[in-house]
């Protein structure tokens, strides 16, 4: 056999792509499941049809949404100083999203999640550094269903400073939500969050989400436009024909979105998986590797920030699967140059919780980081004078330079030599557990926040 060195996707088989989605949007078209999205469409010239809440998408109307999508998004934090600028120049991990279980950490048992999981989760995601997004990892399933959304954000904005993001079910939620942001702001709102937002593959869009999603990108808040189509089931078995079906999905999202509110921050999600044949189940695999690499291709192509996979698993424990799933998928996101990589935390294709993966992934990012990072060939970092300087046969021990490069930028070996990797996981876990507290919130947002919880709970029945 030989090994190709090919690119994932050549020019010429995405600007095939291109033209099969611009076709197939036009002709095919997309149901959007809502008039809400219908009457913005019709007002760009697009035909609809209000009773099957379908729509098609002219070529020219999806170009012109194209080009006004920016390239660089800005991701606001609570906190301005931890900001994340999404602009092809480094790479930006977030948690996971959405798990149902969590491992008990007094037990060693998967239960379905609670409110203090998520909490805990939270308040990981604001201590550990190589988390630059915080994704809601886990549901609140405690929580009644009707207010458990707007639980997950008043949550989200008191446990951290840094960017949140997650999913909103409907657009009842919006106001509340929005509330939620400027009372943990101490007033004003600005979008610290972002949202998942999901397609129904095939060729659909879910109509609650979409109302929800229009209100939300009025607001100036960034999509994450994310389908999570199924090789196989909901998607062509080719790995061809389900990246093509995702980036229609996906351009069906961003036209509808830059109609609402040209400029509308867009994040280019690579979400699409194929099935276990065999079993039926969503594991990971080679396959969905490769389709994903070329969906980020495709977002490059449209000039978009890119999330990519990595860190994912599909053990249920810190194993040598894990081990070799999560540093593959980080590694090849890294050389793929993702803006995101997603995500962190979550064991079993994502649907357990473990603040130990956690910890463990946020060393493992930290590692591909500094292996991958830029080799610097300045005269600083060169060193021919020092090369100079100790001449044939000598060492660098005694140089001031050396002393100086390794206190500035060299990064320890971890775990450090004869050090046990999992009881030093275990440990970091207890110390962010005892000591980590959630950065203040302005005078008075605390009772605010449950407030407007409080009144959602009432109104959201």
């Amino acid at each position: 056999m030989t090994l190709s060195l090919q690119p994932v996707l050549t020019r010429a088989a995405v600007e095939r792509i291109h033209e099969c989605s611009l076709d197939l949007l036009e002709r095919v078209g997309i149901v959007y499941n809502t008039p809400r999205a219908l009457e913005v469409l019709e007002r760009a010239g697009c035909p609809v049809d209000y009773e099957r809440l379908w729509a098609a998408l002219p070529r020219e109307v999806v170009e012109w949404a194209l080009t006004q999508a920016p390239r660089v998004v800005r991701l606001c934090a609570r906190d301005p100083a931890r900001d994340v600028v999404l602009d092809g120049r480094r790479c930006h991990h977030t948690v996971s999203s959405q798990a149902a279980r969590a491992v008990d950490m007094d037990t060693g048992e998967v239960r379905p999640s609670t409110a203090e999981d998520l909490r805990r989760g939270l308040l990981f995601g604001d201590a550990l550094d190589m988390i630059h997004i915080v994704n809601v990892m886990v549901a609140a399933t405690d929580v009644p269903a009707h207010v458990r959304t707007v639980r997950h954000f008043a949550l989200a904005f008191t446990q951290t400073s840094k960017h949140v993001r997650t999913g909103v079910l409907h657009v009842g939620q919006v106001p509340f939500i929005v509330e939620l942001a400027a009372a943990a702001l101490g007033g004003g709102f600005r979008p610290i969050l972002s949202v998942v937002y999901c397609p129904v593959s095939p060729l659909m869009h879910d109509g609650a989400n979409t109302e929800a999603a229009i209100e939300l990108v009025r607001s100036g808040v960034p999509m994450l436009v994310y389908p999570m189509s199924l090789a196989g089931a909901t998607a062509p078995v080719t790995p061809a024909g389900s990246i093509l079906q995702y980036n229609i999905e996906v351009l069906s999202g961003l036209t509808l979105f830059q109609l609402v509110r040209p400029g509308a921050p867009i994040v280019y999600g690579t979400g699409a998986s194929q099935m276990d044949m065999f079993t039926g189940s969503l594991r990971g695999s080679a396959n969905g590797d490769g389709m994903r690499l070329a969906l980020a291709e495709m977002g490059r192509f449209y000039n978009l920030p890119v999330n990519l996979g990595g860190l994912g698993t599909s053990s249920r424990r810190l194993d040598a699967l894990y081990a070799y799933q999560a540093t593959t998928t980080c590694l090849l996101s890294h050389l793929a140059r993702a803006d995101e990589i997603y995500s962190m935390g979550l064991l079993d294709s994502a649907q357990i919780l473990s603040l130990e993966k956690m910890v463990l992934d946020n060393h493992l990012a930290r590692e591909i980081e500094t292996m991958v990072r830029p080799v610097l060939v300045d005269e600083e970092h060169l060193q021919t004078d020092v090369i100079e300087r100790v001449g044939i046969g000598g060492h660098y021990l005694s140089q001031p330079e050396t002393r100086a490069f390794t206190r500035r930028e060299y990064t320890p070996v971890w775990p450090p030599a004869g050090k046990d990797m999992l009881e030093l996981v275990r440990e970091e876990v207890q110390q962010i557990l005892h000591s980590h507290e959630p950065p203040p919130l302005p005078d008075g947002a605390a009772a605010r926040i449950e407030a407007i919880v409080a009144r959602a709970e009432r109104e959201l029945r």
